[in-house]
């Protein structure tokens, strides 16, 4: 069994787990909790199952695996006490006693799916290409390039985490955060990782040369998910009622932010 069904086992047995423990219960909150850990866990298993070592898969895994950590710890903090997501709460309504299997199917077996195609990239850099890298000039230029704009991503993502929780603990629950990060983007979460996974994405690219290009429809697809379905779209459902809501989407892009309207901005405060 080679990497590639190796990893798709580990996946499926991934969430066909995290739905069992939800069967009692009903709650699937949990999944989002455990969205990035599974590309960490899909890391993890290409490189353990690699018989060789290079810079690029070592370079990916730790991007990878400290992307995903965060992200579960701020996610996991975030809603252990808050209880089941009011979208999966409407989706429940909706399916009724059969919800049991079709959550299986509709949140479990779905995100599995997204994770295996969104994770393009690390399956094209680890364990990487047959033969060794040419590291010209060139090529480390733009590796450089794309660890800047991960990085860029990642703190993108914990600058808004942190202002959102800080947010959370002066004003409780039910208000709307629109000013720092919010005030240039209504999702400066969704555009840092929409930025770092791309930047993953162009990395393949750039070990792998032009038969790494299927590479970059992982972090496209993230792209459309988090603009038009899964992200902004569901997350301001719960966001519509409340005060300031219509000035704040009016006044700020939902998530690709004018980067000299935000240099301006800062200037002016």
């Amino acid at each position: 069994m080679g990497p590639n069904e190796t990893t798709v086992l580990v996946v499926f047995a991934y969430v066909t787990t995290a739905w069992l423990k939800t069967v009692s219960s009903g709650n699937v909150t949990v999944m989002d909790v455990l969205w990035g850990m599974g590309f960490v866990i899909i890391a993890w298993t290409r490189f353990l199952w690699s018989n060789t070592i290079n810079i690029a898969a070592i370079a990916c895994l730790v991007c990878v695996t400290l992307w995903g950590l965060r992200l579960g710890f701020v996610l996991h903090k975030r809603t252990k006490n808050r209880g089941e997501d009011p979208r999966y709460v409407r989706m429940r309504e909706t399916a009724g006693r059969h919800w049991w299997w079709i959550s299986f199917l509709q949140v479990f077996v779905l995100q599995g799916l997204l994770l295996l195609i969104i994770a393009l990239p690390i399956f094209l850099l680890i364990p990487g290409p047959p033969d060794s890298v040419d590291w010209t000039a060139e090529k480390i230029i733009l590796s450089l390039v794309c660890l800047i704009g991960f990085l860029i991503g990642l703190l993108l993502e914990h600058k808004a985490d942190m202002e959102l929780k800080r947010f959370r603990e002066l004003h409780g629950p039910g208000h709307l955060k629109t000013d720092g990060m919010f005030s240039v983007t209504r999702h400066p979460n969704h555009l840092g990782e929409a930025i770092l996974w791309w930047s993953v994405g162009v990395f393949a690219v750039v070990v792998g040369g032009s038969n790494a290009l299927v590479a970059l429809i992982g972090p496209a697809i993230l792209t459309l998910l988090l603009r038009y379905v899964s992200g902004v779209k569901m997350s301001e459902v719960d966001l519509q009622e409340r005060n300031g809501y219509q000035e704040w989407v009016t006044k700020t892009p939902a998530m690709f932010a004018n980067p000299i309207r935000a240099l301006l901005k800062k200037n002016a405060d």
